[in-house]
């Protein structure tokens, strides 16, 4: 398999047809075909059917495609890296976070970030698993901070786990539903999840809102976006799971309120997730070293809503441990990323919020 097959093939892949393809490679359509056939002769094996109105992958077509993306990506951004490193150009660092993060110590991760490499551009998108684990796996992203799911469980991923969070059910202050103090008194309540019970088959057969998932079948509604979620809870009478993070940065300010159930529901992990083997640049090891220095600084902070916010999370694991499990996932140095700016933690308690 040569490089520039590849690339053929995933034009291919994101442009419908070879025509397309050839247009945005600047390649003859005779060039792309060729390049495809010899693919093909050399595999042994069709990837391609060729329609009147596109073309078709077979089933090895599709599952090349995917390695193709990596490998096409993998080397687009090695040249991205070299032009940055040699000042010749702006490689784009590309994120997920998910949105408690977003909502508060991304604005400070960002800004040290940019005191220490600003040339570099960042693209971040918020991390809901369902949609960015495959922009993970195709190379779209270079790594995500998120919640561990089985979605994102699969030997091509690394995982480094972060910290653990429970969740709180929420809607909108004076909800009909605001006083229910159990799980079986939300029986006919309709949802608004980032996530259905098929994406999260895998869950413990233990987890209290898991369980009640299964045993009650209610409506849900999905949305990807933290923006759409709080926006419908103020206006509806919807319920949600919102880790207890984003609760504390959000609930007050937008009228909604916490359900007081018994359950303590829903513990994750957010871990730092990226491909395995793929070595991360200087730019994506820079901005880990930043976030670890902020979430440190917001432990020690003055600002006891800051403190708070983190000390709602239980058994926060951004020390020497994680590192080192990062630093062998990767395949690099883990010592760096504490640095100077990232003093030993305080001490810190992880019980939820009350």
């Amino acid at each position: 398999m040569k490089v520039h097959q590849l690339k053929a093939l995933v034009a291919i892949g994101d442009h419908g047809s070879i025509r397309a393809a050839s247009r945005a490679a600047g390649l003859s359509p005779a060039a792309v075909t060729k390049a495809v056939r010899e693919l093909e002769e050399d595999l042994r094996t069709l990837l391609i059917t060729r329609e009147a109105k596109g073309v078709t992958f077979t089933e090895a077509g599709r599952a090349l495609l995917v390695h193709a993306r990596l490998v096409v990506g993998q080397l687009a951004r090695a040249e991205e890296e070299m032009a940055q490193l040699s000042g010749r150009g702006r490689a784009p660092l590309r994120i997920g976070v998910n949105s408690w993060i977003a909502l508060t110590c991304l604005g400070d991760v960002v800004k040290l970030f940019q005191q220490r490499m600003p040339t570099v551009r960042l693209e971040l998108m918020e991390s809901v698993l369902t949609v960015s684990i495959p922009k993970l796996r195709d190379g779209t992203l270079d790594f995500c901070i998120g919640r561990a799911s089985p979605a994102s469980r699969h030997d091509d991923l690394a995982h480094v786990p972060l910290f653990r969070t429970s969740s709180a059910v929420v809607g909108r202050e004076g909800h009909p539903l605001a006083h229910s103090r159990s799980l079986d008194d939300l029986r006919d309540a309709q949802w608004l999840l980032n996530s259905t019970p098929d994406d999260d088959a895998e869950a413990p057969l233990d987890d209290a809102f898991a369980r009640y998932l299964r045993d009650c079948a209610p409506t849900i509604h999905v949305a990807h976006s933290t923006v759409i979620v709080i926006s419908l809870l103020r206006s509806t009478d919807m319920l949600t799971l919102m880790p207890w993070p984003l609760v504390e940065a959000v609930a007050a300010r937008e009228q909604l309120c916490v359900l007081p159930l018994t359950e303590r529901l829903n513990e994750a992990t957010v871990s730092l997730i990226s491909r395995r083997g793929d070595p991360m640049s200087a730019a994506a090891r820079c901005f880990i070293e930043c976030f670890n220095a902020v979430v440190y600084r917001a432990l020690g902070s003055d600002d006891p809503a800051r403190r708070r916010l983190f000390h709602s999370l239980d058994g926060l694991a951004l020390g020497d441990s994680a590192l080192s499990e990062l630093a062998r996932a990767q395949g690099w140095d883990g010592g760096a990323l504490l640095g100077a700016d990232a003093p030993p933690p305080p001490g810190r308690g992880g019980a939820r919020p009350h």
